[in-house]
């Protein structure tokens, strides 16, 4: 295995995980919070994305940096989601298209180089560097976020749901 195919094993756990996490809280949500309308706009602060777009970002980050890494094009999702349901689907897809990636279309060369344009500025990367200093904090802050906002809620969630099954 390389540093690459970890890479996308650990995003696909990570999102089954957020899957799941989501798939508790909808339930909770039904009893606590007036449903999982009001607890997908929920936010940590004013200035931050609610639930809804922090599970949004979190696929993006993943299959963005497998489709850089694999040099091919991700998927574009329209950000439509307004339910659960929805936002599950999201991660599934979003699971399914990492998955079809071969692991052999991200091996390569560490120095290869990784272009990510963001709003007013391009970000130029090792994939190497890709990988430890953009896509994986990117995906963890976004992920965690999301679970930040379920637990702050009140969602009884603890650690081993952020984890989820560890071989």
């Amino acid at each position: 295995m390389s540093l690459y195919s970890e890479t996308k094993a650990q995003f696909i756990h990570g999102l089954h995980n957020l899957s799941a996490i989501l798939e508790q809280s909808a339930a909770w949500s039904k009893e606590h919070v007036n449903g999982e309308a009001a607890l997908l706009e929920m936010k940590l602060a004013d200035d931050m994305f609610p639930l809804a777009r922090q599970v949004q970002v979190t696929c993006d980050m993943a299959k963005r940096a497998v489709a850089r890494l694999a040099g091919v094009e991700a998927p574009v999702m329209e950000d439509t989601e307004t339910t659960v349901d929805q936002l599950r689907a999201r991660i599934a897809t979003t699971i399914a298209w990492m998955e079809s990636v071969q692991d052999v279309q991200l091996e390569g060369d560490d120095e290869r180089p990784i272009l990510v344009k963001a709003r007013e500025h391009e970000l130029h990367f090792t994939a190497q560097s890709f990988v430890f200093k953009f896509a994986v904090p990117n995906f963890y802050f976004h992920f965690t976020t999301a679970y930040d906002i379920l637990r702050h809620a009140g969602v009884p969630l603890g650690k081993r749901h952020f984890l989820g099954k560890i071989n």
